[in-house]
């Protein structure tokens, strides 16, 4: 297992996200100002191929637009807002291409990405394999293969780039394995590198069985609990959460250092 600066890693959201427009070269920016250990990033392809920064499947959200990511072409995605939704103060702000992000972080050689592939395998759709494919060519291209877990919600795809790429990027998945999507032909934990632990929205943690079952398995454990609760994370850490990925990453690193867990 890597050998990390801290004991307990801290991943910005899509950014800053609580405070700026998520998935935005803003939010990233602002993320960048503080003492992180890596951003979490999502990606979607558009109706003429290329690899854009948003979370959900449709604009409608995080956009003045309504639709399908998939159905709209680059220059449609670029007339969109990303920013007022949030507030008007960020009106005006882009949706990023994948390139604009790579070319940002040029200025940041030792920053870590948690990249989430959105598109999701469908029977007699190549679409997915398309997206997951370009997005490592430009991740390869711009010199990030050795700074990079590649994540997603569907089994399928992380068992295709495990596969395809014989074995060389380090793969996060969710836990229980019953929340993957497609169908799981392999062992989660015979190919992951890392694990996100998560039980439900009344009592997030998972048990210390399920952190102690990953890392039994050579998987670290990682945590995500969308009100940041410093509760939730205190009780994850201490039952042994490597990584905590935070809408407030601020506010993480804060908690983390009053613990002895972070620089």
């Amino acid at each position: 297992m890597d050998t990390y600066k801290n004991r307990v890693r801290v991943a910005a959201h899509r950014g800053n996200s609580k405070y700026y427009p998520e998935n935005t070269l803003l939010a990233f920016r602002e993320a960048l100002k503080l003492n992180i250990d890596q951003l979490e990033i999502d990606l979607h392809m558009t109706k003429d191929g290329e690899i854009i920064l948003m979370h959900d499947h449709q604009v409608d959200r995080t956009t003045n637009g309504e639709g399908l990511i998939r159905e709209k072409t680059l220059a449609e995605i670029k007339e969109l807002d990303a920013g007022g939704w949030k507030d008007e103060a960020f009106k005006g702000e882009k949706v990023p291409t994948f390139v604009e992000f790579l070319e940002m972080m040029k200025d940041h050689p030792h920053m870590t990405l948690n990249v989430e592939l959105k598109d999701y395998p469908a029977e007699g759709d190549d679409w997915a394999y398309i997206s997951c494919d370009k997005a490592i060519a430009l991740l390869e291209e711009y010199g990030w293969g050795d700074r990079i877990w590649i994540n997603c919600w569907h089994a399928g795809l992380l068992e295709y780039i495990d596969k395809k790429y014989d074995h060389k990027y380090r793969l996060h998945g969710y836990y229980p394995f019953s929340v993957l999507k497609g169908e799981v032909t392999r062992a989660p934990y015979d190919y992951f590198h890392c694990v996100c632990l998560w039980k439900g929205e009344t009592e997030p943690v998972r048990d210390r069985e399920d952190f102690d079952l990953a890392i039994a398995n050579g998987v670290e454990p990682w945590i995500y609990y969308s009100n940041d609760s410093e509760e939730s994370w205190e009780k994850g850490c201490l039952r042994g959460a490597m990584l905590i990925t935070a809408n407030d990453p601020a506010k993480c690193i804060a908690f983390l250092q009053k613990h002895g867990w972070h620089d």
